[in-house]
């Protein structure tokens, strides 16, 4: 039986340029730009502190999110995911617009963007689907399901569906006129952008001594 050949050790001169290269040469690695955008983001994330490692990855370990899903996720993260303007730079199109709605086919349009009737029904499906699910994370915390004066996450069947339970204070999707500054008039009120969830949390007693 023949046996695999012992692994062989390699003398790095340096572990930046002469370590990518390596890397690269055994397993197509290393030569990713460390000046462009997204290595920009995640180091900026890094050291101020505002990514939370345990968080923000949290799908990389949930039984509820398909294999397929963390991949494409992954791939939208790291600038990899297949679209118009890698197929352009791959010699595969010469044309970057998307070919269902004519208009620039980036990663984010594919995800979110595309302005086709099916593919936004698609987007939409997958936003709403996913603001019940935190919605229902917040309703089971109990003091916080209450707070919720406004959602515009899908119909009332949909969120029935997931049994659900909407707050009577959360059963307009429009953003209660209470909550705008007097300046506003009821137009601007009525046709400002409607968010996902509104709360509104009690002030603690240390805060409102402040204020008055």
């Amino acid at each position: 039986m023949a046996h695999s050949p012992p692994p062989k050790l390699w003398y790095l001169p340096n572990h930046h340029d002469a370590l990518r290269a390596h890397m690269h040469l055994l397993h197509k690695l290393g030569n990713a730009k460390t000046k462009a955008n997204y290595h920009a983001y995640y180091q900026t994330l890094i050291k101020d502190g505002t990514a939370n490692g345990a968080t923000s990855n949290a799908y990389l370990t949930s039984s509820n999110v398909p294999f397929k899903t963390k991949c494409i996720i992954m791939k939208y993260r790291t600038g990899t995911l297949y679209n118009q303007k890698h197929a352009v730079s791959f010699k595969l199109s010469t044309s970057q617009t998307c070919p269902l709605c004519l208009q620039v086919g980036s990663a984010l349009h594919f995800l979110s963007g595309c302005q086709h009737m099916q593919i936004r029904n698609m987007i939409t499906g997958r936003h709403n689907l996913a603001c019940r699910m935190i919605f229902k994370a917040i309703s089971k915390t109990g003091s916080l399901g209450s707070c919720i004066v406004s959602k515009d996450i899908g119909s009332i069947e949909r969120m029935t569906m997931r049994n659900l339970q909407i707050p009577e204070t959360a059963e307009s999707r429009i953003v209660p006129k209470w909550l705008f500054p007097p300046r506003f008039s009821d137009k601007d009120k009525f046709t400002s952008s409607r968010p996902d969830f509104v709360l509104v949390t009690p002030i603690s007693a240390k805060t409102k001594k402040l204020i008055m």
